[in-house]
């Protein structure tokens, strides 16, 4: 089983949620980006990679898009399609 950030991802790859990394930010973080959708078997698409380290947005699911920062990104582990 090959884990990946969801940081790491190209446009329009394509992956499957696994878990969510507590960090430094604790389970509030965690809590706020599950009720986002991004839980563990949600599938996830990369849809635009901003420049500068910027956001990404992100599809998850079949309908929900969010924008979340790199940083943020960086904790959600997820397993390449």
């Amino acid at each position: 089983m090959n884990l990946v950030p969801l940081s790491s991802l190209n446009y329009q790859q394509r992956a499957i949620v696994d878990h969510i990394v507590t960090g430094n930010h604790g389970k509030l973080l965690v809590n706020r980006l599950q009720a986002m959708g991004l839980v563990a078997g949600t599938s996830v698409k990369i849809l635009r990679k901003f420049w500068f380290k910027g956001p990404l947005q992100v599809q998850v699911g079949i309908t929900t898009v969010i924008a979340i920062r790199r940083i943020e990104a960086d904790l959600i582990m997820v397993k390449i399609t």
